[in-house]
């Protein structure tokens, strides 16, 4: 089975528990991004000279999708409902 027939095959319900779980990573990839950003903003001692970094769409949702990745073999394991 592909990955489009497999998402045609999932009723709206377990879309939209897909979707909460996305939304989670991308959360946490947020989060942990932030943190990056912060402690070596820490580790420069907050220079002028220092590199400014900020968070791209492409780090947030490559990050997001490693979360949801983590999170959706974790809780299939765990609960049986989860597609």
């Amino acid at each position: 089975m592909t990955l489009g027939q497999w998402l045609n095959s999932l009723s709206a319900l377990d879309h939209f528990i897909l979707l909460i779980m996305f939304l989670i990573g991308v959360l946490l990839s947020r989060i942990t991004l932030n943190a990056l950003i912060k402690y070596y903003e820490e580790k420069t001692n907050f220079s002028e000279y220092r590199k400014q970094f900020r968070i791209t769409p492409f780090s947030l949702l490559s990050l997001g999708v490693l979360y949801f990745f983590i999170i959706y073999k974790v809780l299939s394991v765990m609960f049986p409902f989860i597609p």
